[in-house]
């Protein structure tokens, strides 16, 4: 799994880096991936995945986050990629822990004190899995109704350091899996 970590910068997220190819399309990286770049976030409603937040008209956007845009060239199936998306929540949950931050998961989500940190979609393209993770850099730009928490608050201020550590273990935690799902054997 290739990693990139986009330096200097800005990009925001609309909701539309959730399509196949976007990484090869954008920075020529082909295959499995994980691209971190920061920058606001505002979901377009033409681009909302999640229905449930689309029924109930819910506004996604932050003035600044971190992004990871994850695509795996598997078997599209919307389980496994729900599967794998909270792999890594749970493997960015121990990078936190690792800077001393206590965290919580709730489904797809980080939180910190009963704050909300980040936002997570994983679905299916005609080729891929797609998963987006966002996490607060500040906790502005947030829509009121959500209590939220950002990196800065919990006093990680090297952002460029903390995408790099995260990004890392991410494809570390991705090989990993993909390894010991090749030393098996088929049950007879």
């Amino acid at each position: 799994m290739e990693l990139l970590i986009v330096r200097g910068k800005r990009i925001d997220y609309d909701g539309s880096a959730i399509k196949s190819h976007w990484a090869y399309r954008n920075f020529g990286v082909l295959g499995n991936s994980i691209v971190i770049f920061r920058g606001r976030c505002n979901v377009k409603v033409e681009e909302m995945i999640d229905i449930e937040d689309l029924r109930q008209k819910k506004e996604i956007k932050s003035d600044d986050m971190v992004h990871y845009i994850i695509e795996v060239f598997e078997v599209p199936n919307v389980f496994l990629a729900s599967v794998l998306q909270k792999l890594f929540i749970v493997k960015l949950c121990e990078v936190l822990e690792a800077y001393g931050i206590r965290t919580s998961r709730r489904g797809d989500d980080i939180y910190v004190n009963e704050k909300k940190l980040s936002i997570s979609i994983a679905t299916i393209s005609p080729v891929s899995i797609k998963v987006h993770i966002g996490i607060n850099v500040e906790a502005k730009g947030i829509p009121e109704e959500v209590s939220a928490i950002g990196l800065k608050e919990l006093g990680i201020v090297d952002v460029d350091r903390f995408m790099e550590v995260s990004g890392k273990a991410l494809v570390e935690e991705f090989l990993k899996a993909k390894k010991d799902s090749l030393k098996v054997r088929w049950a007879e």
